[in-house]
């Protein structure tokens, strides 16, 4: 596996930025994570050259060309210069023909969907909670695109982790307003396990993986004792959903 703290290595023109150190900061735990379950799966696949479609391209799908440079990497978002920020620094250059502009919202409208290469994996990490689509709708589109067998990867926060049923138990919202900024208006909706599981089974799918893990970095040594206390509980209490689908 590539070393993930290393990774500003890979741009020796000029260092990541302030915002793309921080988000590479607290999330390289998770791609590390991430990457290891991709590797799992790809060996399960083929052993030929395989597509792989990362959607909500970031330094992730960079990590993706570089651990599999036979393979076809694909990446699906909104316009690449609206999503620019953190987590997809200008150093990552997306090229055309492997970039498919569209606005996952628009999986409610049939007439709306684009033509994609069928693909055997999809990746869709921390982009659920974005969309204000049904997620049943949005599987249902990426059921489509995705071969007999193909594998689709969520990651995204755990609606119910440790950290929220405190907030809610002091009266507190755990979940931030909708920003002013239609282009990054942050999270919309956050899932439990059952009814990420639920969904899974009413959009054609079966679950080959399903894990709660605390992989985002703790920022200070209070989110140290957390994250080390959350590992004590049932696992449905950790931060993050990571779920591995089958196309059946």
């Amino acid at each position: 596996m590539k070393e993930i703290p290393n990774i500003k290595n890979d741009f020796p023109d000029s260092d990541l930025d302030e915002r793309a150190q921080n988000y590479l900061r607290i999330h390289k735990r998770r791609y590390a994570y991430l990457l290891s379950i991709v590797q799992q799966i790809r060996k399960k696949i083929s052993e030929d050259a395989i597509r792989i479609l990362d959607i909500g391209p970031s330094i992730f799908t960079n990590l993706l060309k570089e651990n599999f440079p036979k393979d076809s990497i694909l990446a699906l978002g909104l316009d690449n210069e609206q999503s620019r920020g953190g987590h997809l620094p200008m150093q990552i250059q997306l090229n055309e023909g492997q970039f498919f502009r569209f606005n996952l919202n628009d999986a409610q409208f049939r007439e709306k969907w684009i033509q994609i290469p069928p693909c055997d994996l999809v990746i869709m990490a921390e982009v659920l909670e974005h969309l204000y689509t049904a997620p049943t709708l949005v599987l249902k589109f990426l059921h489509t695109y995705i071969k007999a067998s193909g594998y689709l990867i969520i990651q995204t926060p755990n609606a119910a982790s440790l950290k929220n049923r405190l907030s809610l138990l002091f009266g507190k919202n755990p979940f931030e307003m909708i920003r002013e900024n239609a282009e990054n208006p942050g999270h919309f909706r956050e899932y439990t396990t059952k009814e990420l599981i639920k969904i899974a089974g009413k959009t054609g799918f079966e679950i080959s993986h399903f894990e709660c893990k605390s992989y985002f970095n703790p920022r200070n040594r209070f989110e140290k004792i957390y994250m080390s206390t959350t590992n004590f509980l049932p696992e449905t209490f950790r931060d993050g959903i990571t779920m591995v689908l089958r196309k059946i």
